[in-house]
C-alpha cells in the first residue's frame, strides 16, 4: 500500500470511528436538558414539604390522596396618622386541617380549623369544612362550609398566593365572610360559571339556619388567547341577602356585584376589580388597580395597589379594621364619603408563595365624614407560611 492510500485509509477509518462518536455525544447533549430535570433531586423545601403528603396512590380507586394543610400569616404594623399612632405584633391567621380526594378524584373534601391569636384556647373555628362533588370540569356541587361566590380575586383567591398583607377596603367593609351553602359551578370552553345558595346565620361552626338566605351568580370568560398572555380571567358576579334580624354574615347590604380583570404575562399581573354595594347600609362603590413585576424572577417581586372607594354619605365608607381603625383618637368612628389609598411593597420568596416575606406601607385618606380627615401611613413586614 503507497503512502498516499495508506494516509486516505487511515483517514476514512478515523472518519468513521469519530463521527457516530460525535453524533451521539450531540444527541446526548440534545438529551442532557430533559434528562436533568427530569433526575433533578428535590431540594431540602421539597422533602420537607412532601411530609404534608400522608398518603398518595392514583392507583387506589377509592382514595387518591389524604394531605395535611396549614398556614401562619404573622405580622407586624405600625401606624402613623393624624389621629393618633399604633403597633403592634398580629398572629393573623394560623390554621390547620386537611385534603382528601375520594373515588378517581371526583370526590374531594377539605376540612381547616382556625386557632385564636394567642393560641390559648387552640381552637377557634371551623374555617372550610365541604364536601365537593366534581364529576366533570363542566360541572361539580359543593356543599358545607365555604366562600360565598363573590369578589374573584380579592375574596375568592387564598391569602397565601396574594401579594398585599389585606384584602382591599371596599371589599372588607361588605361583611362577607365564610358561611354553609351549596355551590354549583364549571367550566364550558372559555366561559365559566357559578351559582350558590347561602345561610346568613353562621356561628364557630356550620350555624342554625335561623337568619335570613343570601344566592347568587357569576359568569367568567378566558381571554388569554385573544390578548395573547399566560392569563386573562374577566368574571362578573352578584349576590343578593334576604335581610334578616339574625344574620351573622352577608348582613350589611342587600345586593353586592364584583367585576373582575386579571392579567398576568411573564414577569408582570394586573388586577383590576370592582365592588358596588347597595341596600340596608348606605350604598357605596370601590375598586382597586394591583399591579406585580418580578424584579428578579421567582424570587423578588415589586407590589403595588391604588384603591378608591365612595358611598352615599358621611357614613357610607370605612377605614381598614386593620389596622387604621386603630388610630387612638378616631373621630367619627372612622367613617367618610370617600377613601384613597396606595400601597408599595415588595415579596421575597424563600420557598415560593408557601414560604415567603413581606414589606411594605400604605397611604390612606378618608374624607367627607361629620368628623375630622383621616390621614395616616401603615408601615407592615410579616411571615407567610402554608402546606
Amino acid at each position: 500500500m503507497n503512502p498516499i492510500t495508506k494516509s486516505l485509509t487511515l483517514s476514512l477509518l478515523t472518519l468513521n470511528v469519530t463521527l457516530p462518536a460525535g453524533m451521539a455525544g450531540s444527541a446526548i447533549a440534545d438529551k442532557a436538558p430533559a434528562t436533568i430535570a427530569a433526575t433533578k433531586e428535590p431540594s431540602d423545601f421539597d422533602k420537607l414539604w412532601s411530609l404534608a403528603t400522608l398518603y398518595k396512590n392514583d392507583a387506589n380507586p377509592f382514595i387518591e390522596e389524604l394531605k395535611l394543610r396549614g398556614r401562619y400569616q404573622g405580622q407586624y404594623h405600625w401606624l402613623d396618622s393624624n389621629q393618633g399612632d399604633a403597633d403592634n405584633w398580629e398572629n393573623r391567621r394560623s390554621r390547620l386541617g386537611f385534603d382528601a380526594k375520594l373515588f378517581d378524584k371526583r370526590i374531594e373534601l377539605r376540612l381547616d380549623a382556625q386557632s385564636t391569636d394567642e393560641f390559648d384556647p387552640f381552637y377557634d373555628r371551623l374555617v372550610d369544612a365541604y364536601i365537593k362533588w366534581k364529576p366533570s370540569d363542566a360541572f361539580s356541587l359543593t356543599l358545607g362550609k365555604q366562600k360565598p361566590q363573590i369578589g374573584y380575586y380579592d375574596w375568592l383567591q387564598s391569602t397565601n398566593y396574594q401579594p398585599t398583607f389585606e384584602r382591599s377596603q371596599i371589599f372588607n367593609q361588605l361583611k362577607v365572610d365564610r358561611t354553609t351553602g351549596a355551590v354549583a359551578e364549571g367550566k364550558v370552553d372559555k366561559f365559566t360559571y357559578q351559582a350558590g345558595i347561602y345561610s346568613n346565620e353562621v356561628d364557630r361552626e356550620f350555624g342554625h339556619f335561623e337568619g335570613g338566605i343570601s344566592y347568587g351568580a357569576g359568569l367568567g370568560y378566558d381571554l388569554k388567547e385573544s390578548l395573547g398572555l399566560k392569563k386573562a380571567d374577566l368574571r362578573l358576579d352578584w349576590l343578593h341577602s334576604d335581610l334578616d334580624k339574625n344574620d351573622t354574615v352577608l348582613s350589611k347590604y342587600k345586593n353586592l356585584v364584583s367585576a373582575t380583570l386579571w392579567l398576568k404575562d411573564n414577569r408582570w399581573s394586573l388586577v383590576t376589580e370592582a365592588f358596588f354595594a347597595t341596600g340596608g347600609a348606605p350604598d357605596a362603590f370601590g375598586f382597586y388597580v394591583q399591579p406585580t413585576y418580578d424584579l428578579i424572577p421567582e424570587k423578588l417581586q415589586l407590589v403595588g395597589r391604588y384603591s378608591l372607594s365612595t358611598g352615599d354619605g358621611a357614613q357610607s365608607v370605612s377605614l381598614q379594621k386593620r389596622y387604621e381603625a386603630e388610630a387612638p383618637n378616631l373621630s367619627a368612628g372612622g367613617q367618610g364619603e370617600t377613601y384613597q389609598s396606595a400601597y408599595l411593597g415588595l415579596q421575597y420568596f424563600i420557598y415560593g408563595d408557601k414560604l415567603k416575606v413581606l414589606a411594605g406601607a400604605e397611604y390612606s385618606h378618608l374624607g367627607g365624614g361629620s368628623g375630622k380627615d383621616f390621614e395616616g401611613l401603615t408601615f407592615l413586614t410579616g411571615l407567610r407560611l402554608s402546606f
